[in-house]
C-alpha cells in the first residue's frame, strides 16, 4: 500500500498540471477588444525563447532590489521588535501601534520616499524595507512573549542570570517563530518590487516589463512577466519554507 502512495500521487500531480495548462489555453481563447487576454502556453514559451536573455536581466534587477530591501526591512523590524519589547509592558498600546504600522500598504509610502530620495533605487529599497519592517518586528514581539519554554525553566531553577539563560536558549527557540515572520516578509518584499517598478519607472525590472507590455500590447511578453514574477516569488518561498522546516527541528 505505501509503495503505491507515491505513484498515485505523481499522477494526481501530472494530471492537476495537465488541467492547469488547459485551463490556461482556454483563457487565451478569451478575446477582449479584438486581443487575446493572455498568450497561449506555446505563444508563452516562443516569447521565452526571444527574450530570454533581457527577462534574466530584469528578473535579476526585481531580485536586487527585494532583497537588498529584505535585508534592510528586517535590520530594522528586528531592532524595532526589540525595543517595542522592552517597552510594551509599560505601554501596550505599542502593539496595537505596531499592527496600525504593518497594515498601511507599502505602496502608499513610495510617493513619501520618492519625495526624500527622488525617484532612485534608494526610494523603491526604503519602500521594500517599510513593508517587510512591521512583519519582523512582530515576529520578534510574539517569540519574545511566547510561554517561557522547559529548557529556560530549568536554566531558572538552576540559578543561571537572565541574560545567560538568555544566551543559552535565544535566538534557537524562537527561530520557528523568526523564520515564518521573515518568509512572509520575503513574499511581501518580492510584491512591493514588482509594483514600486510598476510605478516609479525603472530601467530594469519586471515592473518596468509589465507595463513596457501593456502599454504596446504585447500579451505575449506581458504572460511571460506575469509567469517570471509568480517563479520569483515562488522560489523565494521554497527555500525559506526548507529553512522554516530546518528550525522547526532545530528547536526539538
Amino acid at each position: 500500500m505505501s509503495g503505491r502512495r507515491p505513484a498515485s500521487s505523481r499522477g494526481a500531480s501530472v494530471l492537476a498540471l495537465a488541467g492547469a495548462i488547459g485551463i490556461w489555453w482556454a483563457v487565451a481563447q478569451i478575446h477582449v477588444a479584438g486581443r487575446s487576454l493572455i498568450a497561449t502556453p506555446a505563444a508563452t514559451l516562443g516569447a521565452l525563447s526571444r527574450e530570454g536573455l533581457t527577462l534574466a536581466r530584469d528578473l535579476a534587477a526585481t531580485a536586487a532590489l527585494a532583497g537588498v530591501g529584505l535585508a534592510a526591512g528586517v535590520a530594522a523590524g528586528l531592532a524595532i521588535g526589540t525595543l517595542a519589547t522592552v517597552l510594551v509592558r509599560r505601554a501596550p498600546v505599542i502593539e496595537g501601534l505596531l499592527d496600525l504600522a504593518r497594515s498601511i500598504p507599502p505602496v502608499v509610502i513610495l510617493p513619501v520616499c520618492l519625495l526624500a530620495f527622488g525617484y532612485n533605487e534608494l526610494a523603491r529599497v526604503a519602500t521594500v524595507a517599510f513593508g517587510c519592517a512591521w512583519t519582523v518586528s512582530l515576529a520578534v514581539m510574539t517569540a519574545a512573549c511566547s510561554p517561557r519554554s522547559a529548557r529556560r525553566e530549568m536554566l531558572d531553577v538552576a540559578g543561571a542570570t537572565p541574560l545567560r539563560a538568555l544566551a543559552w536558549t535565544q535566538p534557537w527557540e524562537s527561530l520557528g517563530v523568526l523564520v515564518v515572520g521573515l518568509r512572509t516578509s520575503a513574499s511581501t518584499a518580492v510584491v512591493v518590487a514588482v509594483v514600486t517598478e510598476m510605478i516609479s519607472g525603472p530601467e530594469r525590472g519586471l515592473g518596468a516589463r509589465v507595463i513596457a507590455a501593456q502599454i504596446v500590447g504585447d500579451t505575449q511578453g506581458l504572460t511571460l512577466d506575469v509567469l517570471a514574477a509568480g517563479v520569483l516569488g515562488y522560489s523565494v518561498n521554497l527555500g525559506l519554507r526548507a529553512l522554516e522546516r530546518w528550525a522547526r527541528r532545530l528547536e526539538t
